[in-house]
């Protein structure tokens, strides 16, 4: 998926970067609140990540838009550390 260049976003953050963010800012407040927010929305998109997985492709718009986020998702740090079984087992 194409973003216009004014809505390109900084790489994504791993979740060492997040730990290092909250170990520089032990005291703050601030910091802490944006790294729950962080946190609940890692998690949603790791719910999304599932979700398209038992979904699969689908024809049409629908498996366009869910290819899309296919692509988007498997850059997501959140997802590529999240641990999976292998198929199959």
């Amino acid at each position: 998926m194409n973003s216009a260049p004014h809505m390109r976003f900084k790489p994504p953050l791993t979740r060492a970067d997040l730990v290092a963010i909250q170990e520089r800012n032990p005291e703050s407040a601030d910091v802490r609140t944006l790294l729950w927010e962080v946190k609940r929305f890692r998690a949603l998109a790791l719910y999304v990540d599932q979700l398209q997985r038992i979904l699969g492709t689908l024809p049409g718009p629908q498996g366009d838009v869910l290819q899309a986020i296919r692509a988007q998702l498997e850059e997501e740090p959140c997802v590529k550390e999240f641990p999976r079984l292998p198929p199959g087992v």
